[in-house]
């Protein structure tokens, strides 16, 4: 199959967005979500604060959205530079969020 140059150049803008992109936050494994099942949210996510951990870096508080959870764990998602990002965290990691900045 032949390319012409400009879906080579297209092609190599991808690769290195892959390239430049920020890794993925940790999340947590399937096993750890326990026996009860995941309670998943009908209607508007409600607004969360999260700690999340990354490979690369200290955790960091985000303002996030939460998707699930059930008695141990929450599922949450946020919007990033590169679109939504999702993760699972334990639920002591997760405290509601009533306005746009963080508590005092």
């Amino acid at each position: 199959m032949t390319t012409n140059r400009r879906e080579e150049h297209f092609a190599a803008k991808h690769a290195q967005s892959l390239l430049d992109a920020p890794p993925p936050p940790c999340t947590l494994p399937q096993q750890a979500y326990g026996p009860q099942r995941i309670e998943w949210v009908k209607g508007s996510l409600p607004p969360v604060w999260v700690w999340v951990s990354w490979p690369d870096r200290a955790a960091e508080r985000i303002a996030a959205y939460a998707r699930g959870w059930n008695d141990r764990v929450v599922i949450v998602a946020w919007y990033g530079p590169r679109g939504q990002v999702d993760c699972v965290v334990w639920r002591n990691a997760v405290a509601h969020r009533r306005s746009e900045s963080p508590p005092a």
